[in-house]
């Protein structure tokens, strides 16, 4: 207990990255790995992976916001990371769907704006990234306490809005917010464990025996609610919550882990990183792969199983992903190095 560290989330981040992905791409697949044991429970609770890219994205911003208190170069920062990779993806996907007539056109434009997952749209295309702007636009204000001397009372009370919220949305039309809401606590989370990190803080028994406590509560509870309450996940965004308590201790005993089988040389996890650098093109594709396979398949009447469709859907995730990198990358590059010219002439 004593040798977990918050500085192994650090340094493990991309490949936690990696593997929250992966167990995102779980949780999508179309073939049921129910009857599989512990496969088939991972991917039942395959949307924990969000829950850690939100701990890590937050970590990440308390780094983006220690060194520069600029609100609005934080934000072009964020935008430039997200929105050159998101939106043309975006306007493929749903002027795909709109020429298939799977969607009007006022909704192209709804997600184009982020609106869609607000307005509680049928074709909304994703919630993620709507959120992580809200989170993003959130920082700067948060950050103006947390640099204070009570960080921990501020973590609480931007957690404690985010739950309060989350427990007035509850079954009412607007329940569908909930994904979002009752993450907000995770979030701020990795904005405090960025700040134990740069502290060079350790966990003590203390706080190992706490997370201990957390994880298992929190597992205590899926378990619970999926016997007990199944008919309220939804309306009550029930399965969300307990992952408050198990992200934090998932990502430290992971993280300790990665860094256990990294001392023994045993791999340097390629393809953990290539997932974690490629994370968000692999979201954006990949359930939206699925679902153009499964619709060929569907009208050219194919002979393929869904163990085949979702190998393939990978593995054009995988090589699309790597592509649209690689072409948003030399996009920036280009435009930033004209941007430096033109300013310099």
């Amino acid at each position: 207990m004593n040798k977990l560290n918050y500085t192994a989330i650090s340094t493990y981040r991309t490949q936690l990255m990696g593997l929250a992905i992966l167990w995102v791409m779980l949780y999508h697949s179309t073939v049921s790995f129910s009857s599989v044991p512990v496969l088939g429970t991972l991917q039942a609770y395959g949307y924990g992976g969000v829950d850690i890219f939100l701990l890590v994205s937050g970590l990440g911003l308390y780094y983006a916001t220690r060194t520069n208190t600029r609100t609005a170069l934080f934000y072009q920062r964020r935008l430039q990371r997200i929105l050159p990779t998101y939106l043309p993806v975006v306007l493929i996907f749903c002027l795909l769907y709109w020429g298939m007539g799977e969607m009007p056109f006022t909704d192209v434009l709804l997600n184009l704006t982020t609106l869609s997952f607000w307005l509680g749209r049928d074709s909304r295309f994703d919630w993620y990234v709507p959120a992580l702007l809200v989170l993003y636009l959130l920082t700067p204000l948060f950050m103006h306490f947390f640099r204070g001397q009570r960080k921990l009372v501020t973590v609480a009370a931007a957690s404690l809005i985010g739950l309060v919220v989350s427990v007035v949305l509850s079954g009412t039309p607007l329940a569908y917010l909930l994904i979002f809401t009752i993450r907000i606590p995770i979030f701020f989370v990795g904005v405090w464990v960025g700040y134990l990190i740069d502290k060079k803080q350790a966990v003590s028994r203390i706080n190992g025996i706490l997370y201990l406590g957390m994880l298992l509560s929190g597992v205590g509870m899926l378990a619970a609610i999926q016997k007990y309450m199944s008919e309220y996940v939804w309306s009550y965004g029930l399965w969300w919550y307990p992952f408050i308590l198990i992200t934090l201790p998932l990502c430290l005993l992971t993280a300790g882990g990665l860094h256990w089988v990294a001392e023994h040389k045993w791999t340097r996890y390629p393809f953990l990183t290539f997932c974690g650098t490629h994370s968000l093109e692999i979201y954006l594709i990949h359930e939206r792969m699925l679902k153009i396979l499964a619709d060929l398949r569907r009208s050219l009447e194919l002979p393929v199983n869904n163990l085949i469709l979702n190998a393939a859907g990978i593995l054009l995730t995988l090589g699309l992903a790597f592509v649209l990198k690689k072409v948003v990358n030399g996009f920036s590059a280009r435009m930033k190095s004209g941007t430096t010219a033109a300013a310099a002439s």
